[in-house]
């Protein structure tokens, strides 16, 4: 967590990698063997019968997958800080999706054909039932819980950097050294209460799939397909008629309309499910 910089972060991406590798061949794995035991889970792949219904979900699943693809921007921005800019951002965003592709993919299409549409956002809860027995051994259950674990404080690390930096432009003194008390003590507080304070509305809130959808929607869309072609335009100024110009223009018109649906998608989702919502409830709401 006192890490001071995104390059020093470097080892903790290839161990998140790493990590996220093991969890993906190990839930896979897992839901293989559940979906062709002798007594495979009740599958379903029948979609809602309310066309209204159908619509808000395909929006809905839009957002969410902005989100997957939008993790991108960070390793892009971070690309950016060095010269050459071009070079290096191809590369880690090249990296970058190979990883979704497999990490998120695999274990969502064989998540489905497992369990229909009854899997769980989360599919170690679609191998842990409530009733019955688990789908998977327990030894490789509780290791994919210990890479959760072990992935979430990666995850914490890279994603935070940004929110520290910004915090400790004012609370840092550039003439004493990263490592004197002047500026580790500071540090070390405002890190430990802001992780304190998300853990805190983590455990609080436990919306996953609807929080995620309600971020692709308000975050990621606008910041990777609308911001993008309008900073261009802005930029480089090509003529109002030219063919770029119009695309430009036609995206950015088509996904402030999907990121609009995607929000009242999300935050429709997250009406119907507030009559399951606990405060600091176990079971996450999907």
């Amino acid at each position: 967590m006192m890490l001071p910089s995104f390059h020093s972060l470097r080892h903790i991406n290839l161990g998140s990698l790493i990590l996220s590798f093991a969890y993906t061949i190990l839930v896979s794995a897992a839901c293989i063997r559940a979906g062709v035991s002798s007594n495979p889970p009740a599958k379903d792949y029948s979609l809602s019968s309310s066309k209204s219904e159908k619509t808000f979900n395909a929006f809905l699943s839009i957002s969410i997958l902005a989100s997957v693809f939008g993790n991108g921007i960070l390793p892009e921005i971070q690309a950016t800080l060095a010269p050459p800019a071009a070079g290096k951002m191809t590369k880690a965003l090249v990296l970058c999706y190979a990883v979704v592709f497999f990490t998120f993919y695999l274990p969502a299409i064989i998540g489905y054909w497992a369990f229909g549409n009854q899997v769980q956002s989360n599919v170690l809860q679609s191998l842990m039932p409530d009733e019955g027995p688990s789908l998977a051994p327990t030894w490789l259950l509780g290791l994919a819980v210990v890479l959760v674990l072990l992935q979430l404080l990666a995850i914490a690390l890279v994603y935070s950097q940004v929110a520290y930096e910004i915090m400790e432009k004012n609370s840092a003194d550039v003439a004493h050294g990263r490592f004197s008390r002047r500026n580790l003590a500071p540090r070390v507080a405002l890190r430990t209460a802001y992780v304190a304070a998300c853990a805190l509305v983590a455990a609080a809130l436990p919306f996953f799939g609807d929080i995620v959808g309600v971020v692709g929607a308000v975050g990621f869309i606008p910041l990777d397909f609308i911001l993008p072609v309008v900073m261009y335009n802005m930029a480089l100024a090509p003529p109002r008629r030219s063919p770029v110009y119009l695309a430009n223009v036609a995206i950015m018109v088509v996904f402030t309309g999907v990121g609009v649906i995607g929000a009242v998608a999300s935050v429709r989702k997250l009406a119907l499910d507030a009559g399951k919502f606990k405060l600091f409830s176990d079971n996450v709401v999907d």
